[in-house]
């Protein structure tokens, strides 16, 4: 069985809660699979969150401050971060547009991918 939707958590780190909502319909209009994490305010939380949720890509949505060592903890996970200043995440955008532009190509490399649940 292959999953036919990518799955992306979304998560809000160091911002106020509800920042991701319009990124949310941004990628479900691009028929992406949304699940809403809210804010968390730890490194654990967001990794408990994908070990839960079993995502294809993890999106952050950061105010001043960003998750330290997400990458490291998480090496079988997309991840990219939304906000303003630099990030150290590889794939680092200012605005929801250019994420969701770039989750949108991700997506025609990984539709055909099963899911960690059934391999």
């Amino acid at each position: 069985m292959t999953r036919r939707l990518l799955r992306v958590v979304l998560a809000e780190f160091d911002v106020e809660e509800g920042a991701a909502v319009a990124l949310g319909r941004l990628l479900r209009d691009e028929g992406v699979e949304v699940v809403y994490a809210g804010r968390l305010d730890t490194v654990e939380q967001l990794v408990r969150t994908v070990e839960q949720e079993d995502p294809d890509i993890l999106g952050v949505l950061r105010g001043a401050s960003e998750p330290e060592g997400l990458a490291e903890t998480l090496p079988g996970v997309l991840l990219f971060a939304v906000g303003n200043g630099p990030s150290g995440f590889d794939n680092a955008f200012e605005s929801q547009e250019e994420a969701a532009n770039w989750v949108s190509g991700v997506r025609s490399h990984t539709v055909e991918t099963p899911s960690d649940r059934v391999r």
